[in-house]
């Protein structure tokens, strides 16, 4: 019999698999995602990756700790709770580990762009949207699309921000078109600086975001116009102009 426990090593996309077996080895070994099955270098055991044999164990909070199977079910709903009480970091654990299933359970990814939203990680986000958006290709009902579409109202607790406005300051024309298409508001005003997703994209949110003389930084200043251009013409408020 094989005791597994998961636990995230470091930055990269690999985890930590520590299995005892029944002559007593205890050999810490690494594992890719996805992996099907591993090797133990010391006594050459072989190890199915099965999620019904997988541990993780997670303190969420302060006083709360979690040991659970990882069933997609259960690790969802434990990732949503931790993002819900502002442990984005425990959750993004628990996703990984979902990932590392290799389930395409579109609320793995529901909720992991949740937790890149609270995260600010744009780039993770936009991957996290991108799956949903082959999932939503292959959905055998509407279950995908109305997740999506309730997933483009969820807005980040620092900054107010949607994924929207991400994808407009990002410069992401294919992600402004998706959210758009899923019921985004086009002029939904948030944050300190009161910025739209168009005017996000010529508001700078901090002094590293200006050029020399002043004027907003722009990455591309097509991009920038075709973003404001399709927004307008989905009905968008726009007083913000800037040459652009």
């Amino acid at each position: 019999m094989y005791k597994l426990k998961a636990y995230k090593k470091g930055k990269g996309r690999k985890w930590r698999i520590k299995h005892t077996i029944a002559h007593g080895c205890g050999a810490a070994l690494d594992v890719e995602m996805n992996r099907a099955y591993i090797f133990c270098k010391y006594c050459g055991t072989k190890t199915v990756i099965q999620n019904e044999i997988m541990k993780t164990n997670i303190n969420v909070g302060n006083d709360i700790n979690i040991s659970a199977k990882t069933d997609m079910d259960t690790l969802i709903k434990t990732a949503k709770y931790a993002v819900s009480l502002g442990q984005y970091d425990k959750a993004n654990e628990l996703i990984m580990a979902s990932i590392l299933s290799g389930s395409n359970n579109y609320e793995i990814y529901i909720t992991k762009a949740m937790i890149d939203l609270q995260k600010d990680d744009g780039k993770s986000l936009f991957e996290s949207i991108r799956k949903l958006r082959e999932l939503e290709k292959v959905q055998k009902n509407n279950e995908v699309t109305e997740a999506i579409n309730e997933l483009m109202h969820y807005t980040s607790k620092k900054a107010g921000v949607t994924v929207l406005h991400n994808a407009t300051f990002h410069e992401q024309f294919d992600m402004v078109k998706f959210c758009v298409e899923h019921g985004s508001d086009v002029n939904l005003v948030v944050g300190m600086n009161r910025v739209s997703p168009i005017s996000i994209m010529f508001v700078p949110v901090s002094n590293k975001l200006h050029k020399i003389d002043g004027t907003p930084f722009v990455r591309n200043k097509k991009m920038v116009k075709q973003i404001r251009d399709y927004l307008v013409a989905n009905g968008a408020y726009d007083k913000f102009r800037f040459g652009y």
